[in-house]
């Protein structure tokens, strides 16, 4: 089976990413693993050293933090802009969002579903005014512009496809404007991680591109989706998502879970929905 890219157009999409793919950071052994201890530590850790995040077009940065012997990097996104309409090359965009408070929504929303697909991320201030510290991704092997481009196989296709398909959904769930190739990092155990969600969570209660969501869900994401509820993520993300992005995120679910709900009826449940059970060494990635 050959493994799956996200949208094949975008092989030849400007890419932006800002984590540099080839590059680990410091990691002590006794680094903070848990999501709790990671926020800890991106909350409080001294910001030791910074420079200019690679590929970024919004003056990110990647900040080198630390806490005691622990050294850890980190990417700072500071950048919060919103327009009702803004002129771009591609046209004219409606709801124009580009805000670090969409990659803490982002983490918090991952965390919902059970995917761990998305680096912990909270909100800092920095400068004096705040800013998303997102927790630099270890074991970089490449990003997905880079494995696409060589042709370069992942050593199980089924498992690729499937982390694949839970890409799309949750680009879909948050109306992800702004995915590309090189936002999408494999670490060495051929994990995917999620970055730079900046330009997404729009207002909008459609789909952006509902032929991306396919033939197949994971079993525990849809079960996941069905559960969210408004009184819930209003309190989650009262500090990052204004109540018409939570009202457009609830809308695109009841589309996702009807979507999926038709495929299961006209197909059967066992062709439509899968179990991600993959485990990853030497990170957290267990499924709950």
């Amino acid at each position: 089976m050959r493994e799956l890219i996200l949208v094949a157009v975008l092989a030849a999409a400007p890419v932006a990413s800002p984590q540099e793919p080839a590059a680990a950071s410091p990691t002590a052994p006794s680094a903070p693993t848990s999501d709790a201890d990671r926020e800890a530590y991106l909350l409080k850790a001294e910001i030791a050293k910074r420079k200019p995040a690679p590929g970024g077009i919004t003056n990110s940065e990647r900040a080198t933090l630390r806490q005691g012997a622990i050294e850890h990097d980190a990417h700072i996104q500071a950048h919060d802009e919103y327009k009702a309409t803004m002129s771009l090359s591609s046209g004219t965009e409606l709801d124009f969002r580009d805000s670090f408070r969409n990659n803490v929504a982002a983490y918090r929303l991952d965390r919902m579903l059970g995917l761990r697909m998305i680096p912990v991320t909270v909100v800092r201030n920095v400068d004096q005014k705040p800013a998303s510290f997102t927790w630099w991704v270890d074991r970089v092997k490449m990003d997905e512009k880079k494995r696409f481009q060589q042709n370069i196989s992942s050593p199980d296709a089924t498992a690729w496809n499937h982390q694949i398909f839970v890409v799309r959904v949750f680009d879909q769930l948050i109306y992800n404007v702004d995915r590309n190739l090189g936002n999408l990092l494999i670490d060495e155990d051929w994990r995917i991680w999620m970055i730079d969600h900046t330009r997404a969570f729009k207002v909008f209660k459609d789909l952006k591109t509902p032929k991306n969501l396919g033939d197949h869900c994971e079993r525990k994401l849809l079960a996941a989706l069905r559960g969210l509820d408004a009184n819930t993520l209003k309190a989650v993300m009262k500090d990052v998502l204004s109540p018409p992005q939570i009202d457009g995120l609830l809308a695109r679910r009841d589309r996702i879970v009807a979507y999926y709900d038709e495929k299961i009826a006209a197909l059967g449940e066992d062709k439509v929905l899968y179990d991600l059970e993959t485990t990853f060494t030497g990170t957290v990635a267990t499924r709950p």
